[in-house]
């Protein structure tokens, strides 16, 4: 029986779940808040859920996951920047004036990002 790790990545699917999450989040938060959340976001958390599944596939190559840790930096300033849209016109005073959504896309946008920095901290180890 062939070992799964030759199959998958599997510190990168972790990385893809992080990214579905937080497009799941997006969406969330985008039907709650409309005017906070735009296309856009919609768009940049599309395009990180893509390239995160894209990458699930075994390489060496250090370049994917330079990309994934780019674009979870992206994703983070992202996120932070809908959260404070949300919170000024909710005039947030609790942690759940801001809706479940952007938490959600919080804790996926950070488990993409710190996996992918992990995977190229392995791939940079074994180069």
């Amino acid at each position: 029986m062939e070992d799964i790790r030759y199959k998958i990545n599997v510190v990168a699917a972790i990385a893809a779940v992080g990214a579905i999450m937080a497009l799941v989040g997006t969406i969330l938060a985008w039907n709650q808040f409309p005017k906070c959340v735009g296309i856009l976001d919609l768009i940049i958390f599309g395009l990180l859920s893509f390239v995160a599944v894209m990458s699930i596939k075994p390489t060496t190559k250090q370049t994917s996951a330079i990309w994934n840790m780019a674009l979870g930096a992206l994703g983070i300033i992202v996120t932070t920047i809908n959260y404070l849209r949300i919170a000024g016109e909710v005039e947030a005073e609790t942690f759940m004036d801001v809706g479940i959504g952007i938490w959600i896309a919080f804790a996926g946008v950070i488990l993409f990002t710190i996996f992918s920095i992990s995977d190229f901290m392995y791939k940079r180890k074994n180069q």
